[in-house]
């Protein structure tokens, strides 16, 4: 009982972590502060680019938004969420619709996640599918510049608060830090 209750915890209290979820974690960092780790840093805000500036080309009402997360303004939860289901039944993209209550009414939108491991031959077919139901479902698709061109200072802005966004400035990765441990060591920035 006392080496069960010195060396257990995991099997007696719920607030303790097993070992293998503590195992995966300390992997996961290892795997960010490395050299693997800063390539899907660097591969994922590439994608994120991409795929933003592709919606923004076709004219889907993608939000533009410091995030990785790309808001697809519906403005209709019943539009919001079959648009979702369309894509996931006819072309396999799974797409979260955010509905009231997690967003105000009139906010309903959809959410895209892409990742470093996203090609951009699935970026570009997921655009292709998004505007072919988007048209479908009876909205319409209104192509636009960059967001980097409406700006007189050459940032992009912010839809939500309408200021300039300087990515160069809050992406750790553009301004390493000289310690070797550093996870942003070794960027872009530096040649890396």
């Amino acid at each position: 009982m006392d080496v069960i209750r010195s060396y257990g915890a995991g099997f007696i209290f719920t607030t303790s972590l097993p070992p293998t979820v503590l195992r995966g974690a300390k992997t996961s960092i290892e795997v960010l502060r490395g050299d693997e780790g800063r390539s899907l840093r660097r591969q994922h805000g590439e994608n994120v680019r991409y795929l933003r500036s592709k919606l923004f080309e076709v004219g889907v009402a993608a939000v533009h938004t410091p995030s990785h997360i790309i808001p697809i303004h519906v403005g209709d939860p019943s539009t919001c969420s079959r648009i979702s289901d369309e894509l996931i039944r006819r072309y396999g993209h799974y797409v979260q619709a955010i509905n009231y209550p997690t967003v105000a009414r009139g906010q309903e939108s959809l959410r895209v996640a892409p990742t470093p491991h996203h090609t951009k031959e699935m970026m570009d077919a997921f655009v292709r599918d998004v505007a072919a139901i988007w048209q479908e479902v009876g909205l319409e698709l209104k192509p636009r510049p960059s967001p980097s061109s409406e700006c007189p200072t050459g940032a992009p802005q912010c839809d939500y608060c309408r200021r300039p966004m300087h990515f160069d400035r809050l992406e750790a990765r553009v301004k390493p830090c000289q310690k070797a441990e550093c996870p942003a060591a070794g960027s872009v920035a530096d040649g890396a």
